[in-house]
């Protein structure tokens, strides 16, 4: 009977749709922040290994200054989104909700604890085991829970809107059953007419950390339907695209719209999130969309178009493995848990690869296509007043893509052993100085962070050394 007590923490519904007020990009104040200088983090999974070279790449950042609209100022200072998935999500939020105290709590609170073997001390205990029990209780709700009380002291989105200062948070789930990355913003909350604001840190981070098989999916209760809320313009005008097959991509964002709001036919109760990497390992989906789309709730591109942005730069933090494995030494046909993991991470991790070269490829193709209109306006004048050509130039931007990665470890013994890291909540204290320091130095020695350096007048520390 005591099990029956057991049920998820239940998300608060959206009294009225406001697209004016809870967590959006454009409330945030800017502060000393510039929008002409871009700066996007995205920190991807791995557990307490994703979490540490995340935030070896946030003291970094911290220690790196430079000069820009004259003023010499930390490139922390200039960050305006961060978004992650799984392991990296736990430094993500905790700089979303704490700021700056990050560096000064976030180790011990996290990053030097033995967080799996904690949750299962308190799942283990009679508590753990009777909400366990319910039908509507999972490992998750209770990881949820144990994060709530020991790592984020039962902060909300309520307190993080209340800062009102960038950098925008976005930790990123999955819908189970659309396999479509679920961010956690007031944009795709106002979906199921629920109030982001009331959600607290630790749920969210757990959702975006339920390795599936580990943790269970996490439950979230739609109302849509109850809170008078109204679909973009572009999203009736997307599924009529279908047939025509003019833009695919945005049918199907579309279609992943309407999944939450259908009210009369199949509609959905309940949302199951797991973790965010199964859409997207690296969490480089969501600011990819918003580079390439004007649809997107914090669209960059419309940003570039209005000639708001610069310099774009994109630090991709992708603490992906690839660990020895005994399999092709041996003639013995593979079992089935080796089978449903290699079946689960390697598609991912060439997946990964793909989508850092799709931003690549997308910046350069919209640079190209500027320098295309500048060319075609240049010839058409130089034939006379009468040929010239009434059409906008594309604004150039410059692009700084900055991967942090152990692939980019010179020494081949250091970079198999950072690639053979486990895939846990718990490392020993020096593996987790370890994995700070690198990232610090892959940081450093990439190509375009250097060249990024350079162009900002900035210097670049390295091992606490100061400029």
């Amino acid at each position: 009977m005591l099990s029956g007590c057991g049920s998820f923490q239940v998300n608060p519904p959206l009294a009225r749709y406001d697209p004016s007020s809870g967590y959006r990009f454009e409330k945030l104040e800017p502060g000393s922040n510039s929008d002409k200088l871009f700066v996007i983090l995205v920190f991807s999974g791995g557990g307490t290994r994703a979490a540490a070279l995340s935030y070896g790449v946030l003291e970094a950042l911290r220690d790196t200054q430079i000069e820009w609209k004259n003023r010499k100022i930390s490139l922390l200072d200039e960050v305006d989104v961060i978004s992650s998935i799984s392991g990296g999500s736990f430094p993500a939020a905790y700089y979303a909700l704490y700021g700056l105290r990050i560096f000064d709590e976030f180790p011990n609170r996290f990053l030097y604890r033995s967080i799996q073997s904690e949750l299962i001390d308190s799942a283990l205990t009679p508590a753990g085991l009777l909400k366990l029990g319910g039908s509507t209780f999972g490992r998750s709700d209770l990881a949820a829970e144990f994060y709530d009380r020991e790592v984020f002291g039962a902060g909300t989105y309520a307190e993080v809107i209340a800062r009102a200062r960038r950098p925008f948070v976005i930790l990123n789930a999955t819908d189970m059953t659309t396999g479509t990355q679920f961010p956690f913003t007031q944009d795709q909350f106002d979906l199921l007419c629920s109030d982001l604001s009331g959600i607290s840190l630790g749920r969210a981070a757990a959702a975006s950390s339920a390795y599936p098989g580990g943790l269970t999916p996490l439950t979230f209760k739609n109302y849509a339907g109850k809170c008078g809320y109204r679909q973009p313009e572009w999203v009736d005008l997307a599924v009529q695209d279908h047939k025509s097959r003019l833009n695919i991509r945005r049918a199907a964002r579309a279609e992943n719209r309407l999944s939450y709001t259908a009210t009369d036919l199949n509609p959905r109760k309940y949302i199951h999130l797991t973790d965010g990497g199964v859409a997207d390992n690296i969490g480089l989906r969501e600011p990819l969309a918003a580079i390439t789309s004007l649809n997107n709730s914090w669209s960059v591109l419309r940003l570039i178009n209005q000639k708001k942005v610069d310099k774009l730069v994109v630090i991709v933090v992708n603490a992906g493995t690839n660990p020895t494995t005994r399999r092709d030494q041996r003639p013995e046909v593979p079992g089935l848990v080796d089978t449903l993991t290699a079946a689960a991470v390697v598609p991912l991790g060439n997946y990964s690869f793909d989508t850092l070269e799709l931003l690549r490829q997308t910046v350069n193709e919209f640079n190209e296509s500027m320098r295309l209109v500048s060319g075609c306006k240049e010839l058409a004048a130089s034939k006379g007043p009468r040929c010239e050509l009434d059409i906008p130039v594309p604004h150039q931007i410059e692009f700084f893509p900055i991967e942090v990665a152990f692939e980019y470890i010179q020494a081949v013994d250091e970079r198999n052993w950072f690639k053979n890291l486990p895939t846990t909540l718990e490392l020993p204290r020096e593996t987790v100085d370890k994995l700070r320091k690198v990232g610090q130095q892959i940081l450093s020695e990439d190509p375009e962070f250097k060249r990024l350096m350079e162009v900002l007048h900035g210097c670049i520390p390295f091992a606490g050394q100061g400029c």
